[in-house]
């Protein structure tokens, strides 16, 4: 019994030493989730039951408010699953809706260096195709708008759009704010924008976008066509980027970050 007492308390100490060894500009709680989380990638399989909150108090030396706090954050990143009057378990991965993340762009959109020219800017009559994106009648006013986004290397992409024509709400200055590609590709947009779509196909680049885009015509290029929504899920506005193929570059984040 005595040796099980030395080995529990060389236990306790080591989990003490491993909180300590966090780095200090963490809270408490965050320090312990992240030991936990290494835990839970390296020791425990899914399903299995972790210790109480009580025995991690008791092991780590902290309030039990704290280990609350520590095991809430795993909880809400999907690493762990309460369940009352039976305790806390690893939750199983699921990875069915993993999020795919446009990084050449997103470099391109945070660069200082990034400018949006408008090339175009007038009102037309909706065709059928934008009407029955917008949610409009066939011949209704929209604003259509065609811009350059200009790097220190030339023209990166090129954009064309259509806005509904509004004038009791300030659509255009939202769309402006959110076609500068910060809240499509960011999902950092503000404003009147709560939701966008995005779909990406391959298309072969016309004389005019392979002229802009100073490649050679027939070249392949990546046709991305957005649309963004308001909170009542009504469009706003609906268009599409013009990118060459060099400059997409899609990756996926899956399972733990």
């Amino acid at each position: 019994m005595a040796r099980s007492n030395m080995t529990d308390k060389k236990n306790s100490r080591s989990k003490k030493a491993a909180l300590e060894a966090a780095p200090a500009e963490h809270h408490a709680y965050v320090q312990l989730a992240e030991i936990l989380k290494e835990r839970i990638l390296n020791e425990y399989k899914c399903g299995d039951k972790i210790p109480s909150e009580a025995a991690l108090s008791r092991d780590y030396g902290l309030a039990l408010m704290t280990v609350r706090q520590a095991v809430g954050v795993l909880a809400e990143q999907g690493l762990l699953e309460r369940v009352p009057g039976r305790g806390t378990f690893v939750k199983e991965l699921s990875w069915s809706g993993a999020p795919f993340f446009i990084d050449g762009l997103v470099e391109t959109v945070r660069s200082r260096q990034t400018k949006v020219n408008i090339i175009k800017s007038e009102v037309r009559r909706a065709n059928a195709q934008v009407a029955a994106q917008l949610g409009i009648e066939l011949g209704d006013s929209v604003i259509f708008l065609r811009r350059h986004i200009e790097g220190e290397e030339g023209t990166l992409l090129v954009q064309e759009g259509y806005l509904l024509l509004d004038p009791r709400r300030p659509v255009v200055e939202a769309e402006l704010e959110a076609t500068y590609l910060t809240g499509l590709f960011t999902g950092s947009g503000q404003g009147l924008i709560k939701k966008a779509a995005l779909s990406i196909t391959p298309i072969i680049l016309d004389e005019e976008n392979a002229r802009t885009l100073a490649v050679p015509v027939g070249s392949v290029g990546f046709n991305l066509e957005y649309a963004f929504f308001d909170s009542g899920l009504s469009p706003l506005a609906v268009g599409r980027f013009i990118s060459p193929e060099n400059r997409l570059k899609l990756s996926a984040r899956i399972g733990i970050n």
